[in-house]
């Protein structure tokens, strides 16, 4: 007989407990924290494609990381010294991995928070307070990205100490992941907070 998991005792007879039921329909790949996303197409579909082209460089980026990290071990028993852009270039790739999954963690509400009026809020307050927030995310975002844009029209061909990589390639990605993270924040005011206002429910997958 197959295991039918913990059960509880009702009025109504053994019942599965509910954490354990939404435990066992997690399976592997499943997200914890599903991607707020809009239910328009074609826009939904454009966005979850976007959030996996982010994870899959998220997941690149730390591959190569660890084997620039390797490769710093190794050549400390080579001569002559080794190579000097495969420390720079992972302090790169660390700060690439951060921006391109920025918006990524974002629209799985994923970043580090402090969460202290979530408890004692009603609905709609709450989503008033994540609105001011998202809205000063958005304007801090594409603040950013024109900061970071108007560097790169002004470049004047620098390039990296130790790579040699053009510094407008590396702002690219800084810029880019401004812009994901003001397009997630821009989302979700628009399908979670202004409907938790709205409604006065939970917003849900």
């Amino acid at each position: 007989m197959a295991d039918e998991g913990p059960v509880t005792a009702t009025g109504d007879g053994p019942q599965r407990d509910t954490d354990t039921i939404e435990t066992d329909q997690l399976g592997l790949g499943a997200e914890e924290a599903p991607e707020i996303l809009p239910a328009a197409e074609p826009i939904r579909s454009l966005l979850r494609w976007l959030g996996r082209a982010e994870q899959a460089a998220g997941v690149v980026l730390l591959v190569i990381i660890l084997a620039l990290v390797l490769m710093q071990v190794f050549q400390r028993y080579l001569p002559g010294g080794g190579w000097a852009w495969t420390g720079e270039m992972a302090r790169y790739a660390m700060v690439w991995a951060t921006f391109f999954m920025a918006g990524y963690l974002l629209a799985h509400d994923q970043h580090i928070a402090i969460k202290v009026v979530d408890f004692v809020l009603s609905v709609r307050a709450l989503g008033a307070v994540k609105l001011l927030g998202h809205v000063l995310i958005a304007i801090t975002c594409v603040v950013a990205v024109y900061a970071t844009y108007d560097f790169m029209t002004h470049d004047r061909g620098q390039v990296t100490a130790a790579a040699q990589m053009p510094l407008a390639v590396i702002y690219s990605v800084v810029a880019f992941g401004f812009a994901s993270t003001a397009l997630r924040a821009v989302v979700i005011i628009l399908v979670q907070d202004l409907g938790e206002i709205r409604t006065g429910r939970k917003w849900a997958a």
